[in-house]
């Protein structure tokens, strides 16, 4: 297997966050998808660490859990490796070489192309179309990322009785469901000739995504996320932090420093106005249509409030659920949706055919 492969089916998307596993289960219908299954699963601290895994066995139990929970029946997979361990890269070649001829170009060119030595690595590539400007050249994207990146997660998916079809990236899952969901969501914010700002806030770090057109423009990972508040909040490690982050979701901060919450909201502005500054200074564009907040961040109403103070384009959480409807038994699902953003970006992925 590649660094992706290839899935037609199943339609199963597993993110593997720091904090916990989300699963979602897409059927495809007539001229969309329906929602059959979620699930999720609270990790313990510190199993994945700078997005390596730590306990590979403690992951695979998780995950069997998981697949209990949601009572899929389906065992082929669509999982990710984080775009901070990946390599992406856009390179021009003659418009006529097919996917052999691209595959062997990247081999023979590897050294120049990949920072690491090709045989620790998978990567896969991605024909992006013929260059706007210089004719008879098309461009193309290559992505790789280490191996054992890779392998781990899988043996951890295939103890748990999964096959893994498709291994992607994270920002292409991000980038698959904003494309699909924005134009029933917010299209007034696709109908705009700027780029999208994507603020994935998770616990342990923040990812900065811009996309256009269908393409990941710019990232950034900052290490800092929802984690900083809760550690601070929590300072003698006595606290419930599922039940500290219930409060924050209900927008209950009466017995929280006011200090505290707004050194954290901050330094989180400091960090996202930082990550703006690098893409602008190395873009002509300088302005986005609007910003798209999503995993654990876009749940706290506290956090929207503070980007929405700074920013004069439109700021939408976005919840998958708002889009595919739940059924009856999941609805308690509904105010989580921005945690499965990614998940269902790898669902839609078993119907998206990458190059091959």
């Amino acid at each position: 297997m590649g660094l992706f492969g290839f899935g037609k089916t199943p339609g199963l998307g597993i993110d593997i966050a720091s904090d916990a596993i989300r699963a979602i289960e897409l059927l495809p219908t007539a001229d969309s998808y329906t929602v059959s299954r979620v699930g999720s699963v609270v990790l313990p601290k510190k199993l994945i660490v700078d997005d390596e895994i730590t306990d590979l066995a403690i992951l695979s139990k998780a995950i069997t859990q998981l697949r209990k929970q949601t009572g899929s029946s389906v065992k082929q997979v669509v999982a990710s490796v984080s775009g901070n361990q990946a390599i992406s890269k856009q390179i021009l070649m003659a418009a006529d070489l097919d996917d052999e001829a691209i595959a062997e170009k990247i081999e023979t060119e590897a050294e120049a192309l990949i920072p690491f030595p090709i045989a620790e690595v998978r990567y896969d590539f991605e024909s992006l179309g013929e260059h706007a400007t210089m004719a008879g050249q098309q461009r193309v994207l290559v992505t790789a990322t280490r191996t054992i990146s890779v392998d781990t997660r899988v043996q951890a998916l295939e103890d748990a009785g999964f096959k893994t079809q498709v291994m992607d990236v994270d920002n292409q899952a991000i980038l698959r469901a904003c494309d699909h969901l924005l134009p029933h969501l917010a299209p007034e914010i696709v109908a705009s000739q700027h780029p999208i700002l994507v603020l994935d806030i998770g616990y342990s770090a923040i990812q900065l995504i811009v996309i256009q057109q269908g393409e990941v423009l710019f990232t950034r990972f900052q290490s800092g996320g929802l984690n900083n508040l809760l550690g601070t909040i929590d300072d003698n490690g006595s606290l419930d932090h599922g039940q500290l982050m219930a409060k924050l979701r209900a927008n209950e901060t009466e017995t929280i420093p006011e200090l505290v919450l707004h050194d954290f909201l901050a330094s989180m502005a400091a960090q996202v106005t930082r990550g703006i500054q690098i893409f602008q200074s190395n873009s002509s564009e300088k302005e986005f249509a609007g910003i798209v907040v999503i995993n654990a961040g876009a749940t706290l109403p506290l956090m929207l409030d503070s980007i929405r103070k700074q920013v004069a384009v439109p700021v939408l959480p976005l919840n998958p659920f708002d889009h595919f409807a739940l059924p009856d038994k999941l609805t308690h699902f509904q105010n989580q949706g921005p945690v499965f953003v990614e998940a269902i970006g790898l669902a839609l992925r078993s119907f998206v055919p990458w190059h091959m």
